[in-house]
């Protein structure tokens, strides 16, 4: 029934289908089958349908995936980030595991696709190839290789940079990460691509590389903003957004399933995991040295935004002493540490406002300046 959520947008004609009522007989039974629904599909699902609440019958399960590690990783979309999967294809080539990599748009698509294409000199024989792109604006040709070839247990197909177009209706059981290059618009459609990892129950990884601009408000759902920038688990984070009324919830306290170590739950769990030996789904790539450098100098790259953006309000603030209109009292230094502190989670004047500045013109300024340096 996802499809026919969609319908408005996605096939008309399925927004249609409480018509088929006046066909058959009255006591025809109707069954709506779905892989992933929040409390808001079903309720409207139900209603377009025209079930009626009291005389329907609801069968649900979270849609947790216990063999899937979920991973988040804040990022500056370079593709260098993605050199690990890049290393994984030049070393283990056809031996290297079936990746899908999902873009928020075809340019993006087009540009990853490009630069793997380069860095491992692939050749103009389909069948040879490794990598593949796949959206609506794909030469058929290609389409009908990678959905005849993707799915065979010894294709040399092993990466697939795809936009939300692929994979409805496609079974892949041996898919063993799923890249997500900027956030997903919504977790209804991040569960069902993500469940295309580990269908044969092998362990498997689904990451998300996220920017700021990812999540600012109108490009994507306010879950998902939360989804990206929660600290807690992401599993239960995840299971807990589709959570109906005739099941328990899984925000009780524990998971409704056990890793066998918390490193293998996700990223956000693996910070208090003390196995010893603790999983990271690059590691097989060597590029851990990698990862750590760049971590590092993210952090100072983060220290040093976080200091230009402190020097601008600084200046605003003076500015505003000087103004003489006495606006620097809603605008204190206290005011101007609480902004900096939370400046990567800031988009737009509301979020400026919920930290306790009650001035919503202080807050467009604000937001222009903080944006001056992050741009």
């Amino acid at each position: 029934m996802y499809s026919y959520f969609r319908g408005g947008e996605f096939r008309k004609e399925y927004d249609r289908l409480n018509e088929l009522r006046s066909v058959f007989p009255e006591k025809t039974a109707f069954v709506a089958l779905t892989a992933t629904a929040t409390q808001a599909m079903r309720t409207e699902i139900m209603k377009k349908l025209q079930m009626i609440r009291s005389d329907t019958c609801t069968v649900s399960l979270l849609p947790d995936r216990p063999n899937v590690i979920y991973y988040m990783q804040k990022s500056s979309k370079k593709k260098e980030e993605l050199n690990w999967l890049l290393n994984d294809l030049k070393t283990n080539g056809k031996s290297s595991k079936k990746t899908i990599v999902y873009c928020r748009n075809i340019m993006s698509c087009a540009d990853l696709y490009e630069h793997f294409c380069n860095e491992i000199e692939q050749g103009s024989d389909l069948e040879k190839r490794m990598v593949a792109m796949f959206h609506r604006s794909t030469a058929d040709t290609n389409k009908t290789h990678v959905l005849s070839q993707f799915p065979c247990y010894d294709t040399s197909l092993r990466v697939i940079f795809a936009t939300i177009a692929f994979g409805m209706g496609v079974d892949i059981p041996d898919i063993e990460r799923v890249i997500h290059w900027g956030a997903p618009r919504g977790l209804e459609q991040y569960s069902q691509e993500s469940g295309r990892a580990g269908r044969d129950g092998r362990e498997s990884v689904s990451c998300i590389y996220y920017s700021g601009y990812d999540i600012a408000k109108n490009r994507c759902k306010e879950s998902v903003r939360d989804f990206c920038t929660t600290t807690k688990c992401l599993r239960m984070q995840l299971t807990s957004h589709f959570q109906l009324d005739d099941i328990a919830s899984p925000s009780s306290g524990t998971r409704s399933s056990q890793p066998t170590s918390l490193c293998r739950c996700c990223s956000n769990c693996k910070v208090n995991c003390v196995c010893g030996n603790c999983f990271s789904f690059n590691d097989e790539n060597n590029s851990n040295d990698l990862l750590s450098k760049d971590d590092f100098l993210l952090g100072q790259f983060c220290g040093f935004l976080n200091e230009a953006v402190r020097e601008n309000l600084l200046d605003y603030y003076e500015f505003l002493v000087e103004e003489g209109e006495g606006r620097h009292l809603l605008f204190n230094k206290s005011m101007i540490e609480t902004v900096v502190e939370n400046a990567d989670f800031i988009f737009s004047e509301d979020d400026i406002v919920s930290l306790g500045l009650i001035d919503h013109n202080l807050a467009g300024d604000i937001l222009e300046l903080i944006a001056e340096v992050q741009d």
